[in-house]
C-alpha cells in the first residue's frame, strides 16, 4: 500500500506536535491559573497540530483514490528558502534585536512570496506591512503585555 499525501502530511504534523510538546515540557516556569506562563501559547498551538494531523491521517486512510504528488519542486524550495530564511532571523534576533530583525524578514518574506505567486506589490507596501506589523507585535507585547523582546547585542 502506497502512502497519501494526506497520510504522510498528518503523520509530519503529529511527530513535530510530539516534538514541540517535548520541547515545551522542558520550560521551567510553573504553570498556574494566576500566571499562566510561556508555556500556554505554544501549548495551545501543539495541542490543534497533533489533533490536525490525527484527523488529516485518518481522513487520508479513509480516502479510497490515490492523491496527486505531495508538493512540486518550486514548493519544496520556497519551503526551504522560507526556513532558511527564518533561521537567520533567529540569529539575526541576537544582534540587532526584535524589531529590526522582523522588520527585514517581513520585507524578504512578502517580497519573495509576492515574486513567486506573480502577484504585482509595491515595495513601499512591503515596507510598510514590515514596519506596520513589527511595531504592532512589538508594542502589544512590551507594553501591554509587560514582557521582553531581544533587544540586540549591538544595542546593548
Amino acid at each position: 500500500m502506497k502512502a497519501k499525501k494526506d497520510q504522510i502530511t498528518g503523520a509530519a504534523l503529529v511527530l513535530v506536535g510530539l516534538v514541540s510538546a517535548c520541547l515545551i515540557s522542558q520550560f521551567e516556569t510553573p504553570f498556574t491559573a494566576a500566571y499562566p506562563g510561556p508555556k500556554l501559547l505554544p501549548g495551545i498551538a501543539v495541542f490543534g497540530l497533533i489533533v490536525c494531523g490525527a484527523g488529516t491521517f485518518v481522513n487520508g486512510c479513509r480516502q479510497k483514490e490515490e492523491s496527486k504528488a505531495l508538493m512540486s519542486k518550486a514548493g519544496m524550495i520556497r519551503i526551504a528558502v522560507s526556513f532558511a530564511v527564518l533561521c537567520g532571523y533567529v540569529l539575526a534576533m541576537k544582534y540587532v534585536g526584535f524589531v529590526i530583525a522582523s522588520m527585514v524578514v517581513l520585507y524578504v518574506l512578502t517580497t519573495y512570496f509576492s515574486k513567486a505567486s506573480n502577484l504585482p506589490t509595491k515595495p513601499w507596501a512591503r515596507v510598510l506591512f514590515s514596519v506596520a506589523v513589527s511595531l504592532i507585535v512589538y508594542g502589544m507585547y512590551v507594553p501591554l503585555f509587560g514582557m521582553t523582546l531581544p533587544g540586540g547585542l549591538l544595542f546593548d
